[in-house]
Formats: C-alpha cells, structure tokens, sequence
C-alpha cells in the first residue's frame, strides 16, 4: 500500500501522541523534564486519539484522522475551561491544553487538506 505525505503527516501525529504518554511517567512538580502534566483522564484522551490516529495513517483513511484531531480538540476546549478550577476531568493544566490543541489542529489540518492530483507529465 503506498502511503500519501497525508497519511504518513498522520501516522507521524499520532505516534507522537502515544510517545508524550511517558510523561505520565514523571513524578510530578517543577523538574526539568516535567514539560506536560498528563494524567488519568487527560491521559486516557491521549492515548485513544493516538491510537486512532496510527489507525488513520496506516489505513488511509481521513475520516478517521479527523476523528483523532476532533478527540484533541474537543479535549483541549475542555482543558481550556476547566484549567486550574476544582472540576478539572482531564487533571491537567496549560501544557496539557497546549499538547491537546497542537495534536488536534494537526490531525485536523492533515485530515482535512485536499488530496493533490499527481501532475502528468506529457513530453512536447
């Protein structure tokens, strides 16, 4: 199966996705290398969209990639409200918000970008 540019962005996204889980693995507080607070729900999010979006890479199909970006964002709108509130579903804050929204805008964005025709080349 030959894969787009499209479908290896996507594949790309969301191998990424599964790769910040070890953040998850951090201790907590301020260390150097604690740059996003992932955990329980948030965790969960990330996890699932990541999973859906190598689905949507490998098989090529976009409507599953936009599936994965449209988790992240409705994810990161509910981070958004939620950060630093006594309700927070997802236990993150501004970093967790800011994965959720890069990994949703770009699974949208490969989604939904028009695949090219291959340009015929004709000799003269």
């Amino acid at each position: 199966m030959t894969r787009t540019g499209t479908d290896r962005a996507a594949l790309a996204l969301g191998i990424a996705a599964l790769v910040s889980m070890v953040f998850a693995l951090t201790p907590g507080g301020h260390l150097p290398y604690d740059f996003v607070q992932l955990r329980g729900l948030g965790l969960l999010v990330v996890a699932v969209a990541g999973v859906v979006a190598v689905a949507g890479g490998l098989l090529g199909i976009r409507a599953v990639t936009a599936a994965a970006g449209a988790i992240c964002l409705v994810a990161a709108v509910v981070q958004l409200f939620q950060a630093g509130r006594a309700t927070n579903w997802l236990e993150g804050n501004g970093s967790t918000l800011s994965l959720l929204l890069g990994l949703g805008a770009g699974l949208l964005v490969v989604a939904l970008v028009p695949r090219g025709r291959r340009a015929e080349h004709t000799s003269h």
